[in-house]
């Protein structure tokens, strides 16, 4: 599947209560080569995990597709 990945200005946040911290992580989205968008993913450890997922050949997630034009 060919895609890219586009960072995002937006970042996600959320406070963790065990830590008691305030948490933000790099949103990123990945963009199919028609220049839909797949999936949205925050934080680099997901944006890994996602571009190894997509560049793979099995479809665990459900999620690759593929665009036909109908008549």
């Amino acid at each position: 599947m060919k895609f890219t990945i586009k960072k995002m200005q937006n970042n996600i946040s959320y406070y963790d209560y065990s830590i008691k911290k305030l948490i933000n992580h790099n949103t990123y989205a990945f963009i199919d080569e028609d220049g839909h968008c797949i999936i949205i993913v925050g934080g680099e450890k997901r944006k890994d995990l996602m571009t190894e997922y997509l560049s793979g050949d099995s479809d665990e997630l459900g999620i690759k597709y593929k665009i036909i034009t109908l008549p």
